[in-house]
């Protein structure tokens, strides 16, 4: 007489069928039942959506981030929800027919699986509505109740974790509901009486379905977070989106996968006789009813499986062919309201000055910026890219006289290397000495070099290190021509000032030859673009200067030209905006310059408390032919002037959106007649405010980097920081 299915059965009885891990990991056909739905879901949905709602998307730090919150985003948002959803009722249901037929030693393949799930659209319903619930009490509490009530929220979530384990019974009802054996309510019902049927130690160690459950749910919660802790460590790179996809769906998956198996184990320990599904599935020649040697690899292909939108993600950011912006976005301490940007070997440098109260510069790359390094002066100073991939950088340093009415200003230059600045921004060993912390830590690395001096008196109530005094002189910088230009204006006294080029001999300014030129100037207050220069191609330079409109006699803005050789032209164009004034007290208004397509000059002007910016066309190297194009940014933010000009020859200008997203208004021509606002981080409040800071500049390979007083949505800093430093990763940030 075969009793073997009686054997089977008195087996099942004393040590239960096999344990949850085996029934969940020990053969492919679960993960793969579960896997291949929701990984096809993930990224067939997820693609559309972004294809659909790419207008308010950008990709920050390699991964995909709405600009802002918005009817759109939402909608976005609970598509993508509901399809993963539907996806993993559908896949948990068939995962669970899956791990049944396991119970007992069969084996019912994925495709069997799935076409038991299709004829069970009510199992895969309540799944899904089961899934989007949690998920809406998830979100309820983290994402709204939280942020507006802590200690409520808190109280809320820490009340979750009692009523979670008293409930925990509740789940063994699924296995009964996916079989059909049971009706929803008497699934419950006899889910709820199963911790009274205690099944002995050797088939239940832990006694309880209810710990059962809880301990499987803690255990693999606990797992999960612990990873996606760690995966938060990693920088932002290639690998972010890769990394974030996967930390998404493996654990969650591992974690449905065995809690499925708990329930199923914990009721086939319940039920009288085998636990099967009504239908007669022996019949498919998908599934056998003898014990069949499966597959190896268990669970590892399904887990492979999970991985194929992690990797789709990836290459899809990657390549970018909704062409969103994309850039790294790395959070500061300040961008004040005289700042510059320039690219180097190892990153980005930031040089932020505010007036005559601070000016520091620190070195950034991705998301991560060094420390920041005071300035030996806070007078004017400028940076911009060496030859050999360091930093060129020029100053205005203050030295005291004999007594305190008398004094100097000297300007210096300093070359820093790649290897230097990189040493630069490495911590300092605990044991050095102050005098190796202050040479570590103020100024930039390099020999410095004196190009010139002027010697200047103060009344008694002031001195040569007076804050005052930032407002006396300006410097700019440009290494974009063979060798670099130094333009410097200083005023010892009243208006009567000293213009002068400095052309270095060499990469590094190691020598040079000066040329001056006295002018009328002042101003109450200098920024980084109150003084601009550009190399022409036949080593001229064109020089910018911005003036008081308030002082008799001031030019709002002077074009000037200068050789070598001595030789000077000035040109005044129009500056005449239309309009009223819009703010008091304007200190970012000034003027940059760069060389066009064919090498001749461009010139960004935004006036003394005007919103509106005036491009300025050249048609010859001294402007006395020029064309303009009036542009009135969206919002009555000023901030300086920020002018690029990439190999193109269309201009990028930084710029404050209408929606007060930091933005590029990318040209369609040369001349910018026509213009695409490019938004690239929406922005938050911070009790620091806007510092009215904004520069922009361009890398080696014509991408933008800017750097803005104001703190992206995205950012992770402390709440008093409210800078951001932004580095493209495409030209034009991925626009064309």
């Amino acid at each position: 007489m075969d009793d073997s299915g009686t054997d089977s059965e008195k087996t099942r009885r004393i040590y239960g069928p096999p344990r949850a891990a085996v029934l969940a990991f020990g053969t492919p056909e679960p993960a793969i039942a579960y896997a291949v739905p929701l990984a096809g879901a993930v990224i067939v949905v997820a693609t559309i959506v972004m294809t659909v709602f790419a207008g308010d998307l950008v990709i920050a730090n390699s991964e995909v981030a709405a600009l802002r919150g918005g009817p759109d985003v939402l909608a976005g948002v609970v598509i993508l929800a509901v399809a993963v959803a539907v996806a993993h009722g559908f896949g948990i249901t068939a995962a669970t027919l899956a791990v049944i037929a396991r119970v007992d030693g069969r084996r019912l393949t994925a495709g069997a699986a799935w076409a038991g799930a299709v004829r069970r659209p009510g199992s895969v319903l309540l799944a899904t509505l089961v899934t989007l619930g949690i998920a809406a009490l998830v979100v309820g509490i983290v994402g709204v109740l939280i942020p507006v009530l802590p200690i409520a929220g808190i109280a809320a979530a820490i009340a979750l974790l009692p009523l979670g384990i008293v409930l925990a019974p509740l789940l063994l009802a699924w296995p009964l509901i996916v079989a059909g054996t049971h009706s929803l309510p008497s699934a419950l019902a006899a889910a709820w009486r199963s911790p009274r049927a205690f099944q002995g130690q050797a088939a239940e160690p832990l006694g309880s379905p209810r710990l059962a459950v809880s301990v499987a749910v803690i255990i693999t919660g606990l797992i999960s977070v612990g990873l996606g802790w760690s995966g938060g460590l990693l920088p932002a790179g290639w690998w972010t989106p890769v990394v974030g996809v996967a930390l998404a769906l493996v654990p969650a998956a591992l974690t449905q996968l065995l809690l499925v198996a708990v329930e199923v184990r914990g009721m086939a320990l319940r039920v009288k006789g085998p636990l099967q599904v009504v239908e007669n599935t022996s019949a498919d020649p998908a599934e056998t009813a003898e014990p069949v040697r499966a597959p190896r690899g268990g669970v590892l292909i399904g887990l492979g499986v999970l991985l194929v939108p992690a990797i789709v993600a990836g290459v899809l950011i990657a390549i970018n062919p909704w062409h969103v912006p994309a850039y790294a976005a790395a959070d500061v301490r300040r961008v004040w309201k005289s700042s510059e940007v320039v690219h180097w070997d190892g990153g980005t440098a930031v040089l932020s000055r505010l007036a005559g109260e601070d000016s520091r510069a620190q070195l950034c790359s991705g998301a991560e910026c060094g420390p920041e390094h005071e300035m030996r002066s806070i007078l004017p100073s400028t940076i911009a890219p060496a030859a050999d991939g360091g930093l060129l950088s020029a100053a205005w340093n203050p030295v005291e006289g004999a007594d305190s009415s008398s004094g100097s200003f000297e300007l210096r230059v300093t070359h820093s290397s790649p290897e230097a600045l990189a040493r630069w921004s490495e911590p300092l060993d605990d044991d050095a000495s102050d005098a190796e912390r202050w040479e570590a830590w103020h100024g930039f690395p390099g020999e410095e070099r004196v190009l010139g001096s002027v010697d200047a008196a103060f009344r008694p109530a002031e001195s040569v290190t007076a804050r005052i005094n930032e407002s006396r002189m300006a410097v700019a910088i440009d290494s974009s021509g063979e060798n670099p230009v130094i333009a410097s204006i200083v005023r010892p006294e009243l208006r009567d000032s000293m213009l002068s080029v400095d052309f270095c001999d060499d990469a590094e300014c190691t020598a040079s030859s000066r040329i001056s030129m006295p002018v009328q100037w002042s101003l109450w207050s200098t920024n980084a673009t109150t003084l601009d220069i550009a190399s022409a191609p036949d080593g001229s330079v064109v020089i910018t200067l911005v003036d008081d409109i308030g002082e008799e006699g001031a030019i709002p803005l002077r074009v000037i030209t200068a050789t070598a050789d001595g030789e000077w032209t000035t040109e005044t164009p129009d500056v005449d905006v239309p309009g009223e004034s819009v703010t008091d007290l304007d200190a970012t208004h000034g003027a940059q310059v760069a060389m066009n397509a064919d090498g001749l000059p461009v010139i960004l002007f935004r006036g003394v408390e005007q919103n509106v910016m005036r491009l300025f066309t050249c048609a010859d190297a001294s402007c006395a032919d020029v064309t303009f194009t009036d542009i009135t940014p969206d919002t009555e933010l000023l901030h300086a002037p920020a002018l690029a000009i990439d190999a193109t020859g269309r201009p990028l200008i930084g710029t404050i959106d209408a929606a007060v997203n930091i933005a590029l208004l990318s040209c369609d021509d040369a001349a910018c007649t026509s213009r695409t606002s490019v938004p690239l981080a929406g922005v938050v409040a911070t009790g620091a405010g806007f510092t009215n800071g904004f520069a922009l500049s361009l890398d080696d390979q014509d991408r933008p980097l800017a750097a803005v007083g104001l703190r992206h949505s995205g950012a992770t800093a402390k709440d008093t920081d409210s800078g951001t430093v932004i580095e493209c990763t495409a030209a034009r940030c991925g626009a064309d």
